[in-house]
C-alpha cells in the first residue's frame, strides 16, 4: 500500500494509522512504534538528507519505508 502522507498529520502517526487500518484496529492497539525507529527522525524524514532515504523499518509484520516526497509504502 501506497499513500502520501499530509504535511499536516507527522509521519508517525500516519504510520500508525496506515497498518490500523490494515489490521482493522484501533492504532493504540499496535505495538511501541517508538521500539523500532526514532519517532522524531521519522518525522523529520522530508528534512533527512538524500543518504539517509527512503527511512526504512520493520513494524507489526509489514515493511515500512518513507521517502523524500513523504509517500509511505506499507508492504506485508
Amino acid at each position: 500500500m501506497k499513500r502520501p502522507v499530509d504535511p499536516s498529520t507527522p509521519v508517525h502517526i500516519a504510520v500508525k494509522e496506515t497498518i490500523a487500518a490494515l489490521e482493522d484496529c484501533h492504532p493504540t492497539q499496535l505495538g511501541s512504534l517508538e521500539m523500532v525507529v526514532d519517532g522524531e527522525r521519522l518525522d523529520a524524514v522530508l528534512d533527512a538528507p538524500s543518504e539517509e532515504l527512503p527511512m526504512l523499518f520493520q513494524y507489526c509484520g509489514y515493511t515500512v519505508s518513507v521517502d523524500d516526497t513523504g509517500t509511505l509504502c506499507v508492504e506485508n
